[in-house]
């Protein structure tokens, strides 16, 4: 008798194969995962722990020069030169314009005075043609008291003719918001003249 033995090969070495292909490719792949999960958590890590870079542009947008901080004297002395500059420099002609810059440095609760002191101011002026020039000598300021003594010279024209004198005044600040007109923050609450 001839019989053929046909020989079936079977199919589940080759699955296996396949199988044990396929988990080794997901132990790699779930390896990898982990490993750049692991880098991006470092990473962020380091992010967090890491101080911000504040990057600070002018109007330009070019990068402001980081600088130290400013001593409060002395931007409060600025800021009163500056107002003392508008308030106490005119003449007939300048009076109203240079009142009306000073006026930005004036506490919103104290506007409605000074609007009504400096009116008096402007009407003589014009009427007697007076002029005036200030020039602050030294300006002392004390951060606790919240108030800047100042003293200098100031020279008083009437119709011509010229007087000087000593300028001493006491003028109490607080800070309010920045402006383009007064970048300082600095307010004027009050004002003292003392007389010789």
């Amino acid at each position: 008798m001839n019989e053929s033995v046909k020989l079936k090969l079977r199919k589940l070495p080759k699955a296996l194969a396949e199988l044990s292909h396929s988990n080794q490719f997901l132990k790699m792949s779930a390896f990898s995962a982990y490993l750049i999960c692991g880098l991006l958590v470092t990473l962020l890590f380091y992010q967090a722990i890491k101080p911000t870079a504040v990057l600070t542009l002018a109007p330009d947008a070019s990068y402001y020069q980081e600088a130290p901080k400013p001593d409060p004297k002395v931007e409060i002395e600025r800021a009163l030169r500056e107002y003392l500059k508008y308030r106490y420099n005119w003449n007939p002609k300048t009076v109203s314009a240079q009142v009306g810059k000073a006026e930005d440095f004036i506490l919103s609760s104290t506007k409605r005075a000074f609007d009504g002191s400096m009116q008096n101011v402007i009407r003589f002026s014009v009427d007697k043609i007076v002029a005036q020039r200030a020039y602050p000598v030294e300006i002392r300021v004390d951060l606790k008291k919240g108030v800047a003594v100042i003293e200098g010279d100031r020279i008083t024209s009437i119709q011509g003719l010229k007087a000087a004198g000593d300028l001493r005044l006491e003028l109490g600040f607080e800070s309010g918001p920045r402006t383009e007109q007064n970048p300082w923050g600095v307010y004027v609450s009050k004002e003292k003249e003392y007389q010789n």
